[in-house]
């Protein structure tokens, strides 16, 4: 560990969107107008329709396909902010099916490539020199949700940090930084 990493942990409040908005609600429910799926496009519009705040006009929203109508079904939503390119993940899950309604809870989260990206961007407005920052894992929107990042620095030594979710506004999920080895 280099004695140049804070050994305290850090408050940062992540960089993945800066988006004024709010997901409107935790949970949703969509009619899907018989037993198949929730088509891509209709789950992007239902995500997108989902943003409120003065910039909900400047949210792509990008799902990796279409949400099985079949309980524990999961599929996964990306929110871009246009202004900054920022992302916040959304994942949707499928909680109940009745008929051709389809109930889900929604979790936001961190993908590890922007994790990594958010902690190597505060090294280095620390002025410390990082040569790579890789990450275990996402980043739950939930309090207490944990990842670890592997940041390797030539000038300042390497170091392990845990990223711990802190509070998560609207799409923001704000986390500390704690160098564990």
């Amino acid at each position: 560990m280099s004695s140049s990493m804070p050994a305290r942990p850090v408050l940062l409040a992540a960089p993945v969107l800066a988006l004024a908005g709010l997901l409107a609600a935790c949970s949703g429910e969509i009619s899907v107008g018989g037993p198949d799926g929730i088509s891509q496009e209709r789950l992007e519009t239902e995500v997108a329709g989902n943003v409120s705040g003065a910039d909900k006009d400047q949210v792509e929203v990008d799902c990796g396909g279409e949400l099985e109508a079949e309980p524990d079904a999961t599929q996964d939503c990306v929110i871009t902010y246009t202004a900054d390119g920022s992302r916040t993940g959304v994942r949707l899950t499928v909680t109940d099916v009745q008929g051709d309604e389809v109930e889900f809870d929604q979790l936001l989260f961190i993908a590890a490539e922007d994790v990594a990206d958010a902690v190597e961007r505060f090294y280095t407005e620390q002025g410390i020199v990082v040569d790579t920052a890789t990450c275990a894992g996402e980043l739950l929107g939930e309090q207490g949700e944990t990842t670890t990042c592997e940041v390797t620095s030539s000038s300042d030594g390497d170091a392990t940090i845990e990223v711990t979710t802190t509070t998560v506004d609207g799409l923001t999920v704000n986390f500390d930084l704690d160098v564990a080895s």
